[in-house]
């Protein structure tokens, strides 16, 4: 009888979180789900082999330290954690309101490096598992528009690779994954709501485009999986050189505005009847 599997995935109501979910359920993986989303997540657990569904809002603190202590003491064991919940307020700094930038910053980088902390104390005692989180090419180039989203992302991708040094050498691996531009609710929202250009620069990407990255990471334990050869070697160029951003900023932004074009006019086609 093989050895049972278990992971549990934060941030698993849309998008990017059900595909991670499902093929970790192909891979014959026990699965809890956790989003402030329950209904969401208990329809996909409806759909998987096994799968159990948890109600927490990220942004409670009490709700996540209760979150995190279950995580930690959870007898059975997670082999893999995923978190992947995340939130975008896409405006200049001087029209955000400091509500929308508390937000961003509980969710992408507060909460997640409490989770990331408590999937290290479950994992150590046991000298194994796999830590995955999605961050974000905005972890790599700073825009302007999402000024808060990247010094979330930013300090994500740090805490991430920190964190990486820490375990490699208990058994322990820990990823990070870095989309661009990706077909989700999120990037719809930014798309109607003067979201930044870049984001549709290039090809956009698929959910199943980044659940091959998350398999990627899953089956090699890298440190940084890009799901784009081509955002891996420009963003890297262009991050390392901050100076080039304005240079190149506004061809970008002119192809980046006709590619956002094209995609609003493929939502108008799919909310036709």
């Amino acid at each position: 009888m093989s050895e049972k599997k278990r992971a549990i995935v934060v941030g698993s109501s849309g998008g990017i979180g059900p595909e991670i979910a499902r093929r970790l359920d192909r891979q014959g993986y026990e699965l809890t789900l956790v989003d402030r989303d329950l209904l969401a997540i208990q329809t996909l657990a409806e759909q998987l082999s096994r799968a159990t569904a948890v109600a927490a809002d990220l942004c409670d603190r009490e709700a996540l330290a209760e979150l995190c202590a279950k995580i930690e003491g959870d007898a059975d064991g997670y082999d893999v954690a995923v978190m992947n919940a995340g939130v975008i307020f896409p405006k200049l700094v001087q029209d955000t309101d400091p509500g929308e930038l508390d937000l961003e910053l509980e969710v992408n980088l507060r909460s997640a490096i409490h989770l990331l902390r408590a999937f290290t104390r479950h994992m150590l005692p046991r000298k194994r598992g796999h830590i995955i989180t999605t961050v974000s090419m905005g972890g790599i180039i700073a825009l302007k528009g999402s000024a808060c989203y990247a010094a979330t992302k930013f300090g994500l991708r740090g805490f991430v690779v920190s964190l990486h040094n820490e375990l490699r050498a208990n058994g322990i691996n820990v990823s990070g994954i870095y989309p661009s531009g990706v077909d989700t609710p999120m990037l719809q929202y930014e798309a109607r709501n003067d979201g930044s250009a870049l984001n549709f620069a290039s090809a956009l990407q698929s959910v199943a485009d980044i659940g091959d990255a998350f398999e990627r990471a899953l089956a090699t334990g890298k440190v940084e999986i890009y799901p784009s050869w081509m955002d891996s070697l420009s963003g890297r160029l262009v991050g390392s050189f901050p100076w080039l951003i304005p240079r190149v900023l506004p061809l970008m932004e002119r192809i980046g505005e006709r590619g956002r074009q094209r995609y609003l006019a493929q939502l108008e086609q799919r909310s036709q009847p």
